[in-house]
């Protein structure tokens, strides 16, 4: 995945959004969503963040834990950062949206507005699915990695793990680690607050990207983000019907040598871990440059049986970091690294190593296989199939996944906040000519 290599500190547009939402709410607004009580957040009347009424809905339990670190924090500190988790997890166990502004210093601010946006937006696309994405229980850890005290505002920079159970899979627990947050608190009257806060995660990226990098209204932008992320999911959900009902038929490839999806189920499961970022040194980590996503999938495809391949126009190797072209083994192509890269090896690819499908039904893979999420035709992010979840019916509802970057285990591929999804079938590989 795609990610910044520092926390987000761009503040330009502050005084901007905060008068577009004074106006706003001048105008007159209505609050939004599925909490019948005056908590619940407003926004502009035309919205179409006006989350969908639920009912019956699941009230989980959930429990949010501070992990032992080398880093002390004042207790004092740590109350408003555990109220933005108390009210975040609660949100989306229940996709139930809640205003959490109120524990931000500026409440009409920049920073608060994109906070609830991103809330709001993963809220929408989850009740959007055709799964029940609500969570029957959750367990969140905060490691505390750094305080500094140095300045006006005080910076805590923290990382969350959580295992969750999702309604639609109890049984099955679905856990990701490595989320950095970032805080900035302030102290008050009535204790520390939260001035800034900033989350190294897909859907929080997204839209303050979105918003930076357009001269649009951002209550516009925001709507737009996810009026086409709906589109898309919309559509994906038509292509899962057309797959259920028998009506695609996959193409047929011989391969001299089978895919060993077993060992490289295996390795997905070891180089991943429901609280600490777990890295193979052997192939470096590449985190710190956008994300480490294809590097594994790439480890887990090797580990599979799939060989490095420096033959012809199309490579795909890691023999060190330093990027090489060459017909030789060494250094690295970027189709090992890189999503897009690695979706033009796989699809272009002929000869000797990889064999791959890509005009597959998205639906229709099986474990090992690769699936790539993206948003308005920018891929971001590359993650393996660890399992295919049916319903009592037998037909495809959901994928199981494991990532890097934010490392996930077992997770619902539905639950992301990319919407855009395409298939990589692993057939096996070739010796060649």
């Amino acid at each position: 995945m795609k990610r910044r290599k520092n926390a987000i500190r761009r503040k330009r547009r502050r005084t901007m959004i905060g008068l577009v939402i004074m106006t706003i709410m001048a105008m007159g607004v209505v609050s939004i969503g599925v909490m019948a009580n005056s908590d619940a957040v407003a926004t502009s009347a035309s919205s179409i963040f006006d989350a969908k009424p639920e009912s019956n809905t699941a009230k989980s339990g959930g429990n949010i834990k501070i992990r032992e670190s080398d880093e002390t924090i004042d207790s004092a500190m740590l109350k408003p950062i555990n109220d933005y988790f108390e009210t975040y997890f609660r949100a989306m166990a229940n996709l139930e949206t809640e205003d959490f502004t109120g524990i931000f210093v500026d409440p009409t601010g920049e920073n608060a507005w994109v906070n609830q946006r991103a809330m709001d937006y993963l809220i929408q696309l989850r009740q959007s699915q055709s799964n029940d994405l609500r969570m029957s229980d959750y367990q969140c850890g905060l490691t505390v990695t750094s305080v500094d005290t140095n300045s006006d505002a005080i910076e805590v920079v923290l990382l969350e793990d959580h295992t969750v159970n999702f309604a639609f899979i109890p049984d099955v627990e679905s856990s990701s680690s490595g989320i950095t947050h970032t805080f900035y608190l302030t102290e008050t009257a009535d204790g520390y607050a939260i001035t800034e806060h900033y989350k190294d995660e897909d859907s929080f990226l997204m839209l303050e990207e979105a918003i930076e990098g357009s001269y649009d209204d951002p209550e516009v932008v925001a709507d737009e983000l996810l009026s086409d992320a709906l589109a898309v999911i919309e559509a994906l959900a038509e292509e899962k019907d057309g797959f259920n009902s028998g009506a695609w038929e996959s193409e047929t490839v011989t391969v001299d040598h089978d895919y060993d999806t077993e060992a490289a189920l295996d390795y997905a499961m070891t180089w991943v871990d429901a609280i600490e970022v777990e890295r193979n040194d052997e192939y470096g980590s590449y985190d710190r440059y956008g994300g480490n996503c294809n590097n594994y999938i790439s480890q887990c495809l090797f580990a599979g049986g799939i060989p490095m391949d420096s033959d012809g126009d199309n490579k795909w190797k890691w023999y060190g970091e330093e990027v090489d072209l060459d017909e030789v083994d060494w250094g690295r192509s970027p189709a090992w690294t890189g999503v897009e890269e690695f979706y033009t090896y796989a699809s272009e690819n002929d000869g000797y190593g990889l064999v791959a499908l890509v005009d597959e039904n998205v639906y229709s893979g099986s474990i090992g296989d690769i699936l790539q999420y993206g948003q308005n035709g920018d891929w971001l992010h590359s993650v393996i199939i660890t399992d295919v979840i049916t319903d009592s019916d037998g037909k495809m509802a959901d994928y199981l996944i494991n990532s890097n970057t934010t490392d996930r285990i077992n997770y619902p591929a539905s639950a992301y906040g990319y919407s855009e999804l395409r298939l990589i079938k692993i057939l096996g590989w070739n010796d060649g000519q």
